[in-house]
């Protein structure tokens, strides 16, 4: 009489070792709070949500990236503005100055304060300053930086640098700040214009800046949005369900069980046969 393998045994053995590996399984997913653990899980579903979560972090370095480039166009706004109050004063001064009623005292005490102003309004262009980059004290016209507004080759917005100083300032004739002088009341007219065009060429780069900084906010808010939107759908790649993954893990525990128990019978009926056949000795 020949005894075969214990077959019923063996597929209990089976069914005891794929549930333990399930069972496994969703324990480590329920304490990562992730389905996909190791590329092994989902080979093209972990590439997938890895491109995303490098373009996550492109979009959160450029949102950061933009949110200081509108900060620093406010900073330049309250220069600018700084300065704007400075050429009023300026041209309330050569006004003044044409008075003919002045003595040459009073005049020169006029060009003192404005010469005071010319040194507010050359600091300010001098410390008006972003990473390093003079925005406000630029030597050659035409200069720009780029900022980056996303996190693909190409997105950035361009932020162009200017000049304010004194000696940069001047009227479609050629004059600048520093040849306005107080001391000669002929020269009042002169003065004016020059002081005038220096009032509209501060309006025209505040009014640009202004535009560059409502891009700023708007990009900075479309690349938060953006990013939010990806990190969704990246969740739903990665994101374990407790919830399923609690029943999963407890049904594989139930079977793992109960496996171990029918194994442990199952094991017993080879000993019976034997014994039976000992009697029949």
């Amino acid at each position: 009489m020949r005894l075969y393998h214990n077959m019923m045994s063996m597929n209990l053995y089976k069914t005891y070792k794929d549930k333990l590996v399930e069972q496994s399984g969703a324990l480590n997913r329920i304490s990562t709070g992730s389905k996909i653990n190791s590329a092994k899980d989902n080979p093209n579903k972990i590439g997938q949500s890895e491109l995303m979560r490098m373009q996550i972090r492109g979009l959160q370095f450029a949102q950061r990236n933009l949110q200081d480039g509108s900060s620093m166009m406010q900073t330049v706004d309250g220069a600018l503005g700084g300065v704007s109050d400075s050429l009023t004063r300026m041209k309330e001064l050569v006004i003044a100055s044409g008075n003919a009623a002045y003595t040459d005292e009073e005049r020169s005490a006029l060009a003192k304060e404005f010469e005071a102003l010319k040194g507010t309004i050359n600091d300010a262009a001098k410390n008006t300053e972003f990473n390093g980059v003079k925005l406000l004290d630029c030597k050659n016209p035409g200069e720009s930086f780029d900022l980056s507004a996303g996190a693909n080759v190409g997105e950035k917005i361009t932020i162009p640098l200017n000049n304010i100083t004194t000696d940069a300032l001047k009227d479609e004739n050629g004059n600048s700040l520093t040849d306005v002088d107080l001391l000669d009341s002929s020269k009042v007219g002169q003065n004016i214009k020059t002081i005038d065009d220096a009032i509209k060429n501060i309006n025209n780069i505040r009014s640009k800046y202004g535009a560059i900084q409502g891009r700023l906010d708007s990009a900075a808010e479309n690349a938060e949005t953006t990013a939010l939107t990806m990190q969704g759908a990246d969740s739903r790649v990665r994101d374990a369900d407790i919830a399923t993954e609690m029943i999963n893990f407890s049904k594989a525990n139930i079977l793992v069980e109960a496996s171990t128990a029918m194994m442990a019978q199952s094991n017993k009926f080879p000993q019976d046969v034997l014994r039976i056949l000992e009697r029949m000795k």
